[in-house]
């Protein structure tokens, strides 16, 4: 009975975060701005009904709710909407709904075609589990953090092509600067990729060590964050050292680094 509470506590908070989107679509289409508090409203109870239904998951399983890909993506989920909550109040950046909100009703989604495991028990699972929460929650925040990365490029895109082409875009939100969006989106990558390192590292240790004929497919999963560590340590290491890929290049090379690193998350 309890198991059953929590799915479906984690299907209204999808709900709800998918009324949020179409929200979103709905007041950029439409104009109107006075439809623009609902759309964090709507995400907000989203929020909180995520977070308990994640929380009665952990009581339900006696432990950090973390134990298969379906779990995790509702982790990721529940962080990258801290995130968009964070851009909307703090960095007044409306405009992060219409590119995070689908983002995380998709992954939400995507959990629906992802099998359930069977969770181990016994004490080699909870060693195997504080070990894993050493992989999983810095791949998590990591992750969340290039939500806003992502965003922070899509809107220096946009925003620079209106400013060059002189035809600025009727968003239903004032968009911000190219130099806010390049700090940014400078600043999300700075911390992002930090623990993105962490992850890489630990996850290709642990991945590695005593793999079998039929764990290879985990080795090769974990080179796609490889790939995605190293698209992200070019943009790092150019506005660090360079500078010459600054503005568009790094925004282009973020997306495909974002891009990359979300289908290692769905297990692609």
């Amino acid at each position: 009975m309890t198991t059953q509470w929590s799915g479906i506590l984690l299907a209204t908070a999808l709900a709800f975060y998918l009324l949020g989107a179409v929200a979103s679509v709905y007041v950029f289409l439409s104009r109107r701005k006075e439809w623009i508090p609902v759309i964090p409203g709507l995400t907000i109870a989203g929020f909180l009904i995520h977070f308990a239904g994640i929380a009665l998951r952990g009581m339900e399983e006696g432990a950090f709710p973390a134990n298969d890909l379906r779990e995790i993506l509702f982790l990721l989920a529940w962080a990258a909407i801290s995130v968009y909550l964070f851009a909307h109040f703090r960095l007044r950046i409306e405009i992060m709904g219409l590119l995070i909100l689908p983002l995380v009703v998709a992954l939400m989604l995507a959990t629906l075609l992802i099998p359930r495991q069977p969770q181990a028990s016994g004490p080699a699972a909870g060693l195997e589990s504080a070990v894993r929460m050493l992989h999983i929650v810095p791949a998590i925040l990591g992750i969340s953090a290039l939500f806003l990365t992502f965003a922070a490029s899509i809107i220096y895109l946009v925003q620079e092509h209106a400013l060059k082409s002189h035809r600025p875009v009727p968003f239903f939100a004032r968009l911000p600067s190219l130099e806010k969006c390049e700090r940014l989106g400078h600043q999300s990558l700075t911390w992002g990729f930090s623990l993105l390192s962490f992850v890489v590292l630990t996850g290709v240790i642990s991945a590695g060590y005593g793999a079998r004929e039929e764990e290879w497919s985990v080795i090769l999963r974990e080179k796609w964050s490889l790939l995605a560590w190293l698209i992200f340590a070019v943009v790092m290491y150019d506005r660090i050292f360079s500078g010459g890929w600054r503005g568009r290049k790094a925004a282009y090379l973020s997306i495909l680094g974002f891009g990359v690193m979300i289908l290692r998350m769905i297990g692609v």
